[in-house]
């Protein structure tokens, strides 16, 4: 932390019997960036990947960790064209879709999940969501 400004930012956490497995299927399925790991005593302990704009922590599960279950993981992208390559990326590699990219007032997106039963929308929004943030 540098001078006195407090550190103010939000990433998701996601837990995992196999933190290299996940990994490998973030960097590989969507594109993910691998930007530093962990080694435990065994095994891949900690991970992070990076997206433009954020970075998603990818931990070991503990027994203290072992109830939180699966989360959801929006990935915003500028454009459809940029949705329609994390999907065929996400296809390449064998990725579970759940949702095919579908238009929605929302946005235009792909949901896939991963070995843990995460769900990743990738999502290019449409503005609805912009305007209404606006209105409040």
């Amino acid at each position: 932390m540098s001078g006195d400004a407090p550190v103010s930012e939000v990433f998701p956490l996601l837990w995992s019997d196999d933190v290299e497995r996940l990994l490998e299927w973030a960097v590989g399925s969507l594109g993910l960036t691998e930007s530093w790991r962990a080694p435990g005593d065994r095994d891949l302990e900690h991970a992070e990947v990076l997206w433009p704009g954020g970075r998603i922590s990818i931990n070991v599960r503990t027994d203290s960790t072992r109830h939180m279950g699966p989360t959801g993981i929006s990935l915003r992208v500028d454009d459809r064209e940029r949705v329609d390559a994390v999907f065929s990326l996400a296809q390449a590699a064998g990725a579970h879709i759940l949702m095919t990219p579908t238009e929605s007032p929302v946005a235009y997106s792909f949901t896939a999940v991963d070995p843990d039963g995460n769900q990743w929308w990738v999502n290019a929004e449409t503005g609805f969501l912009d305007e209404l943030r606006q209105s409040t």
